[in-house]
């Protein structure tokens, strides 16, 4: 008999009412059967479990059932499924839990495909919280400091291969009640050559109970028993198969954070002092051993005060924080100069030895931005949003936007002025009067500091600042609803310099920028041509228009003139303007009596500052085609208008044909 592609293993202690939903979702999965086996195994349940597993396994192939005397956690029951587990691959479902639809099918897949040895697939939380991921990863490793599949999630509800954990040993610690299924998971991170995630499909469903009786929910035991076997197994495992550098502080930070000082919490506030010894002399021992001064700095500044306290021994101070950190108001943020401080308890206290540093908050401290109004007025592009910086009060602040040409290095600042709120409000904690709100009027024939912005692509930022404190961050991803980028418009300063300037949203980020190109040949690109055709016979008509403002619209010239093909002779059109709100219009209207035989290209030309750029009139493909009309009196020639092979404008003027009339009336005056 073959053997099966996965295993399923299920350790099982009182489930009896989920183990129908948790392994019918096993049996509804759409790989074939015959891949799959059930093991699953009754760690001395005392509800039923165990006859629920007979009858569920009776008359199914694959199913195994393993019953052994509880013992103290789900290590143990996990642990005797490997050993009977045959599957390529092993999957651990929790007997409250489910399997999504095709969940198997779609992680043995990519494990096969991508030679992976973990597939971690989408969670989805029932009454609880579960780690996201957003996209697809066909493979990465968990030294990626992008994807951090290893900070993101420790739990063993994953896809692993076989081969690797008999390789390297891996099992689950046994007679703990909880945690145990990170040190698995981060063992086999540690040894796995890649790691592919299926984010687009509903993997696993991670459900609370409704009694709050799992483990989990009842707290997973008194946080003591993280500073033993757990915290330190893991700890120890990174240091012993990761290097110094960014990746293990990257992966201590984690542990630090979320198992070893995560547990000072409320409760021990409470507890009776024995127990709050053997806490800090437990979190004490972790941080001597492992919290160097680089993973110390990394970790967010509460966890920094709180592995002080426990490291120097002071029970009052770390009571106190703990005290605080529980409180329902945020805790206040300080600026000092270029630095922001979180003002835990012993922030500046005389006597408190706390370093500054570990209450700095600086670096980790963003601007929360948002474009509520984006458009034209006039020659200047109006720009309103918010703009805050996380927990500080936005009373004082200075908000300006900076341009930036990545070829160049270009920098120029648009003063902002402060406003009501826009839509999007700053986020917890943050106070003021104006709700963070800003407006900003961007004239690009004065934005270089009273000089027109230089020919590139400009990225805009917003620059909040507050004190010496600046943090800044790329405008517009994150915007109102109907904010669109305004079409491009031609824009002339008052030295009479000209340039167009076209705003976007970047592609794939969705960033707001500016490319600028000067002087009149910009226009081209702008150049609408709306109508081709005559007016009055033999006159040619050409009508269109530019994105210029009224007050930029006195300093556009135009002209257009047709040239005869080969050099020679020119005529020049009557030109007509009528500045708009919004576009310049023109009409050119041409007499062609008295054009010579032959073909005559039409040019278009614009003068902006004593600068003339000329360029050829395009004429839309598909247009209808029009009758030739007379140009020259008894029909003697004969003028018609036509699109050339590149797209342009064009005349044609030929030989007509004589009439009998013309004919009589040409010998008459012979004869005389």
């Amino acid at each position: 008999m073959n053997p099966p592609l996965v295993s399923v293993i299920v350790p099982v202690y009182n489930c009896r009412a989920t183990l129908g939903e948790a392994l019918g979702s096993v049996v509804e999965q759409t790989i074939d059967p015959g891949l799959v086996e059930v093991v699953a195994v009754d760690d001395g349940s005392t509800d039923g479990s165990g006859d629920e597993l007979d009858r569920l396994a009776e008359g199914r192939p694959g199913f195994t059932v393993v019953r052994q005397a509880n013992s103290g956690g789900p290590g143990a029951p996990r642990n005797a499924g490997i050993e009977r587990a045959r599957g390529r691959y092993l999957f651990f479902l929790d007997a409250d839990d489910r399997l999504g639809p095709e969940a198997l099918e779609r992680m043995c897949a990519v494990a096969e495909e991508q030679g992976t040895d973990v597939v971690v697939g989408r969670y989805v939380g029932i009454g609880r919280g579960v780690a996201r991921f957003t996209k697809n990863i066909a493979r990465v490793g968990v030294d990626d400091p992008d994807t951090d599949v290893y900070g993101a999630s420790l739990t063993t509800h994953k896809l692993f291969r076989r081969e690797l954990l008999e390789r390297h040993g891996i099992r689950f610690p046994e007679g703990i009640l909880a945690a145990e299924d990170k040190v698995f998971t981060a063992h086999a991170f540690l040894h796995s050559s890649g790691v592919s995630v299926v984010a687009d499909h509903d993997c696993y469903y991670l459900v609370e109970r409704e009694d709050g009786s799992s483990i989990m929910q009842a707290g997973g035991g008194w946080p003591e028993v993280f500073h033993g076997e757990v915290a330190r197994s893991m700890l120890e495992q990174v240091m012993a198969h990761r290097g110094p550098g960014p990746a293990r502080d990257r992966m201590l930070v984690r542990h630090f954070e979320l198992e070893v000082l995560y547990g000072l919490d409320r409760r021990l506030l409470t507890a009776p002092e024995d127990v709050v010894d053997r806490v800090m002399d437990g979190m004490r021992r972790l941080c001597e051993d492992f919290l160097t001064p680089s993973v110390m700095m990394r970790m967010r500044p509460r966890y920094r005060v709180l592995a002080h306290s426990v490291r120097s021994g002071r029970r009052e101070l770390l009571m106190r924080i703990i005290e605080r950190a529980a409180a329902s108001e945020p805790v206040p943020l300080l600026v000092d100069k270029a630095r922001a401080y979180v003002a835990y308890p012993g922030f500046r206290e005389p006597g408190a030895s706390v370093p500054d540093t570990y209450f700095d908050v600086t670096d980790r401290l963003r601007v929360r931005r948002s474009l509520t109004a984006l458009g034209w007025d006039g020659d200047r592009l109006g720009l309103g949003g918010t703009a805050v910086v996380s927990r500080l009060d936005t009373a004082g602040r200075t908000i300006a936007l900076l341009l930036r040409d990545k070829r160049s290095g270009g920098e120029h600042r648009v003063p902002c002025e402060a406003g009501e709120a826009g839509e999007a409000g700053g986020d917890d904690g943050d106070s003021g009067d104006d709700g963070g709100g800003f407006t900003a009027a961007l004239d690009p024939g004065t934005a270089a500091s009273g000089s027109p912005l230089p020919a590139g692509t400009w990225d805009l930022h917003v620059e909040v600042a507050h004190d010496r404190l600046v943090k800044e961050g790329r405008l517009g991803a994150d915007r109102a609803e109907g904010v669109t980028a305004p079409k491009p418009r031609f824009v002339v300063s008052g030295g009479g310099v000209g340039a167009s300037v076209t705003p976007f949203f970047t592609q794939g980020y969705d960033n707001l920028s500016l490319t600028v190109v000067p002087g009149p040949a910009a226009l081209e690109k702008l150049l609408r041509v709306e109508a081709v055709g005559w007016d009055g016979l033999p006159r040619l008509l050409v009508r269109g228009s530019v994105p210029v403002s009224p007050a930029s619209a006195a300093h556009v010239g135009v002209a257009v003139r047709l040239e005869a093909r080969g050099g020679g002779d020119t005529k020049d059109a009557e030109i007509s303007l009528l500045p708009g709100a919004e576009r310049l219009e023109f009409t050119a209207v041409t007499d062609l009596r008295g054009l010579a035989v032959g073909r005559w290209d039409v040019h278009l030309e614009f003068t902006v500052g004593g600068e003339t750029a000329r360029m050829r009139v395009p004429v839309r493909a598909g247009q209808p085609k029009v009758p030739p009309v007379p140009c020259a009196t008894l029909g003697l020639r004969r003028a018609s208008f036509y699109r050339t092979g590149g797209g342009n404008l064009a005349v044609h003027i030929v030989p007509g044909r004589v009439t009998a009339l013309a004919r009589s009336a040409g010998r008459r005056l012979t004869r005389r």
